[in-house]
């Protein structure tokens, strides 16, 4: 199967990176010890509540939780793990992997102590205004009573590849109301999660290598339940 290097529009809602540690810090002192180890092209923020949009999505709750952002990402500090995402539009994998990199290099070094990491994720979430799921995409939804057509509806699926757990989500036209928006739109949502876990690692290549496979992972099940003709609408590129 060929894959694309990329499509457009690609429809990402969000590009989550999860990447879990061993937990090295009481969980009040992370934002201030991690920023402290960054360069200056980093902001952080800890009042989501008045902050534009942009740093601060739907997926991201709006507590007290700490992010941290530039130009590109942004990350949101856990106990035990660092959740990335894209700030205003997808890079590209390339260079978001790299700003992964940047961002867990710099904590590294900084540290001068090893740090563990024994779990990564990599969650891609697509919508689509206004398509019907099963015009674009390869599956089909029926149950007991063949004779009823449903034009919203939920399906969650949950398999293993390659050492690798899948999550798999797909909800058609569902109606959402946008923030300050009184109007409501038909959205159809493709969400991919990847999970590769029971690992142990203190080395950044090594990390790297599992984050990449975990993210192939997710674009190889895309691409394979997508429309062939619904893909061509997306200008990709080989």
């Amino acid at each position: 199967m060929r894959v694309p290097k990329k499509i457009f529009p690609d429809r990402l809602k969000d590009a989550i990176v999860e990447i879990h540690y061993a937990n090295f810090l009481p969980l009040e002192l992370i934002p201030g010890v991690i920023f402290h180890l960054l360069d200056d092209t980093y902001t952080y923020a800890s009042a989501p509540l008045h902050l534009d949009k942009k740093v601060f999505s739907s997926y991201y709750p709006h507590t007290s939780s700490s992010i941290i952002f530039n130009d590109n990402i942004k990350v949101l500090l856990r106990r035990n793990s660092f959740i990335f995402n894209f700030l205003n539009t997808y890079i590209g994998w390339d260079e978001y992997s790299k700003e992964i990199r940047k961002f867990i290099k710099a904590i590294i070094e900084a540290r001068k102590e090893p740090i563990e990491f024994n779990r990564a994720s990599v969650r891609y979430i697509s919508e689509y205004p206004d398509l019907d799921l099963e015009e674009g995409f390869k599956f089909e939804f029926t149950y007991g009573m063949p004779h009823i057509q449903s034009d919203k509806f939920t399906i969650r699926s949950e398999f293993s590849q390659d050492d690798m757990l899948i999550f798999l989500n797909l909800q058609n036209s569902i109606e959402l109301t946008k923030q300050d928006e009184d109007k409501s739109a038909s959205i159809s949502i493709v969400d991919i999660d990847v999970l590769k876990e029971d690992f142990k690692t203190s080395d950044l290549t090594e990390l790297l290598k599992i984050i990449t496979s975990v993210h192939d992972k997710q674009k190889e099940i895309f691409f394979s339940i997508i429309k062939e003709d619904f893909l061509k609408t997306l200008k990709p590129e080989y």
